[in-house]
């Protein structure tokens, strides 16, 4: 076992190096700290000489000034102004003082004279008559033509100077090699800009600069204190100071090789790392042989453990000796056991549903790939179908899980019951089963389907209790709809899924459908983040008063402004909103848009009433009054200006719940409406006891007339029934002239559709009101009859749903004298009272 042979190994030789390293390293560590002090106080005392050096520089350079600023003739030829006397005696004065620049100022510092031909003349020196005259004879660094000298001025003239001179040594490469061999380091003379250093010149041979000034960079260049730095790829030691005391413009930079000063350490580390070494070779051999003995029995165990890990559970492990490798041989055939056991039981259940012993997703998938394989060689159909049982998720919540499993059984055996033995049957998950139907097209595979719903249609029975079961199928084939198992089955769920939203029981996939069912997927995770984001839109589609055709308010659309998808109709969300308990964001927004909008016309002197759809959710929803009322309060707008509207299936789901909070809203002063009245659930006891202000006849009984008999009569009735329950009636969907006039002639109150005007933004109502006030009311009325006496104007919001025109709408409604006396208000449970 090789990593456990390196691990005695790497202990052996880890505690050597360990020992090795206690005895030696504090050798190295003081020698070495030793060879650096003496050489960090070596670099100080160089630049102890520095300063002198530099003091004894001065000290030349301003007397060699003061001799000549003395001389009568020199002081004779400046006050004269001849300039070549003066650069006469200046070249001379620069040869008998062996120095590199001699120059002339004026008052104002500017060259007069110089050593360096006229190209001085154009220079000026301010900064140097100012520190002569404040400092006396300081040295200074100036650059000139490109060079840089190191200068002192001395004034020419005594206490009232006529002139300035200025006398300077040059500062670069050969000052730079006789300061090293002054003071015997490597001398790199620095000048140092407003942003960057520049070398100025250096004793150094093979120097890198970039190298060096970039580690410069970085470095601690405090003066005086020594740091470590590379250049020309060798690393030294150097201590950086100013060249002259006190300024930091040019630098002289001390430096030793560290190679140099580690050198008579150099024996010392070698002659150590080689013992370290021989006594680390030794401890190697030693552990090897100490390893045999352990990792052969090891190695068994280790070839043992790989064998389990490829699950190979039948060889034992060879159990040798009593000591503790024995014991884990042992443990190791005992764990080899029981993972041989469980996995069985593990890839069992993954394969076969332990409620009805089916096969599982996992084996449908592998049958129906295995399916497609002989249907290509045979060119043969292989067709799925998902079926999808209903209610079962309601039975388990009513009638307890175990009754639900036993049910579920008995299904899966009336299923099975259907099917020959060569068809597959296996259940996906939940209440999802699927049926693989070899070398069946999709016509054959219908008719099984339907014998398969007939069977499960007649219900079933678990401890004398007979429950019903509905059942939607979804149907696939293969090479028509897919072309692999995954897919097949997906496609399959895809028109499961059409199943169960158009109604019907059995439904063959259609291209195109799956993109479908991706899109409502995107739009429900989409749906919270939409009202966040103000993606919803308010439309509003006007309503009349068919008595003098005048506007009574109108009925808003809601519509999403998707960022991806585009314009929405609600048809496109409000039914995935419904299925997935979002429909209360929905109305939620549309309450909020819909009371905002109404307070608008109200400041703009339109006093119409709004209403607003309410879902079965909304209904079931205890404190929604409070919620209404504080939105009516905080918008300032009466009550009378909203009206909801309801629908009959949506009371069904709890009619004393929802007839509660509908006794409550009317305390509140709120005016409701019986929607689509004719399409759902409609009962003649239900809109007895419900507390409602109006009815609103479907479209699907009013666009036809009145032409449609059938609709005639219906309408009819309606109208009938309304008013005698003291109702007033509204009639959507009129598209027509003859509509209109019939529902005028026949006692309608209201009336709204495309012939008065398409939905537009809520924004344009108001001048669409105004606009219309001036000829749509006498348009409307000119082909009808009288009407019977109808009411004042009212206006309702709503939000769509399922089965509708898929839009909300704003009508203004106004109470007669035959509405029902109001109930007692209903008190909610949480939330804050009105």
């Amino acid at each position: 076992m090789r990593s456990l042979r390196a691990k005695i190994l790497a202990l052996a030789a880890l505690l050597v190096v360990f020992t090795q390293f206690s005895t030696v390293s504090a050798v190295l560590l003081t020698g070495n700290r030793a060879i650096s002090d003496r050489n960090d106080e070596i670099l100080r005392k160089a630049g102890v000489i520095v300063g002198q050096l530099a003091a004894g520089r001065h000290s030349r350079l301003r007397a060699a000034g003061a001799v000549l600023a003395a001389d009568l003739q020199f002081h004779s030829a400046v006050s004269a102004g001849d300039v070549a006397a003066v650069r006469g005696r200046l070249a001379a004065h620069r040869y008998r003082a062996e120095i590199d620049l001699v120059l002339l100022l004026d008052a104002d510092g500017r060259v007069v004279a110089g050593t360096d031909q006229d190209n001085t003349r154009q220079a000026a020196f301010p900064q140097l008559v100012k520190l002569s005259m404040t400092e006396g004879a300081r040295p200074a660094h100036i650059s000139l033509e490109g060079h840089s000298y190191e200068v002192v001025t001395v004034p020419i003239g005594g206490n009232a100077p006529i002139a300035w001179l200025a006398s300077g040594i040059l500062v670069e490469q050969v000052f730079a090699t006789r300061m090293a061999a002054l003071t015997g380091f490597d001398v790199t003379l620095l000048a140092r800009g407003t942003d960057r250093l520049s070398i100025l010149g250096t004793s150094l041979g093979g120097l890198d600069g970039a190298t060096l000034l970039q580690d410069l960079a970085a470095a601690d260049r405090d003066a005086g204190k020594v740091m470590r730095i590379n250049t020309g790829g060798t690393e030294h030691v150097a201590l950086l100071l100013p060249l002259l005391p006190g300024q930091q413009d040019v630098g002289l930079l001390l430096s030793e090789p560290l190679d140099a000063i580690m050198a008579p350490y150099g024996y010392l580390r070698y002659s150590v790392l080689l013992l370290g070494t021989v006594v680390l070779c030794l401890a190697v051999v030693g552990g090897l042989l100490l390893s045999r003995t352990i990792i052969r029995p090891v190695n068994a165990l280790v070839e043992a453990a790989r064998r389990i890990r490829d699950g190979h559970y039948h060889q034992p492990v060879p159990v040798q000796g009593s000591g503790e490798v024995a014991e884990l041989a042992s443990a190791l055939n005992a764990m080899q056991q029981g993972i041989a056991e469980r996995e069985e039981h593990i890839t069992f259940h993954a394969r076969f549903d332990e409620l009805t012993g089916l096969p599982t997703r996992l084996s449908a998938l592998e049958e129906i790939e295995a399916a497609i394989l002989r249907a290509a060689t045979a060119e043969q159909p292989v067709t799925v179908l998902l079926v999808d049982l209903n209610n079962f998720s309601d039975i388990g919540s009513s009638l307890g899980h175990d009754i639900s499993d036993a049910l579920r059984c008995q299904a899966a055996e009336r299923l099975r019951a259907g099917l020959d033995a060569r068809h597959l049957l296996g259940r996906i998950e939940g209440d999802q089963f699927v049926v693989v139907l070899d070398g069946r097209n999709v016509d054959e595979a219908t008719e099984i389907a339907e014998d398969l719903v007939r069977l499960l249609g007649g219900g079933l029975s678990v401890r004398e209790i007979n429950v019903g079961v509905e059942a939607q199928v979804g149907i696939a084939s293969c090479p028509e709809h897919a072309t692999d198992a995954e897919q097949l089955l997906q496609r399959a769920a895809v028109a499961r899924n059409d199943a169960r939203n158009t109604g019907v029981r059995i439904c063959v996939y259609k291209d195109g459908n799956d993109g479908r069912n991706l899109r409502q997927m995107a739009l429900l995770g989409d749906l919270r983040k939409a009202a966040r984001h103000d993606e919803f839109r308010l439309y509003l589609q006007p309503k009349i008063r068919l008595s003098d055709g005048q506007v009574c308010g109108a009925e808003a659309l809601v519509r999403w402004q998707h960022p991806a998808y585009g314009f929405l109709t609600p048809d496109q969300f409000i039914p995935i909103a419904e299925k997935s308990g979002n429909i209360s964001l929905i109305t939620n927004w549309a309450l909020v848009t819909a009371i905002r909008e109404c307070r608008l016309w109200l400041e703009e002197g339109l006093d119409l009433p709004i209403s607003v759809n309410l879902s079965s959710c909304d209904l079931q929803d205890r404190n929604l009054p409070f919620h209404v009322h504080e939105l009516l309060r905080n918008h300032d707008l009466p009550a009378r200006n909203l009206l909801l509207e309801i629908t009959e299936e949506a009371v069904v789901l709890d009619f004393k719940h929802a007839t509660l909070v509908l006794e409550c809203l009317r305390e509140l002063g709120i005016r409701i409406a019986i929607d689509d009245f004719g399409t759902g659930y409609s009962s003649l006891s239900l809109i007895k006891q419900l507390p409602v202000d109006e009815l609103k006849i479907d479209r699907a009984f009013v666009t036809n007339l009145p032409a449609d008999t059938a609709d005639v009569a219906i309408v009819s009735a309606s109208l009938n029934l309304a008013h005698n329950l003291g109702l007033q009636v509204i009639a959507e969907g009129v598209e027509t002239q003859a509509a209109l006039a019939w529902l005028s002639e026949n006692g309608c109150e209201q009336a709204q559709g495309f012939l008065i005007s398409k939905p537009m933004p809520a924004e344009e109502f108001a001048t669409w009101v105004k606009n219309y006030a001036a000829d749509g009311p006498r348009r409307m009325t000119s082909d009808a009859s009288a009407p019977k006496p109808a009411s004042t104007s009212s206006s309702e919001t709503i939000v769509p749903r399922t089965g509708t025109d898929c839009m909300s709408s704003t009508t203004a409604v106004t109470g007669n004298s035959n509405s029902r006396p109001r109930q007692p208000m209903l008190r909610p449970v949480g939330g804050t009272g009105s």
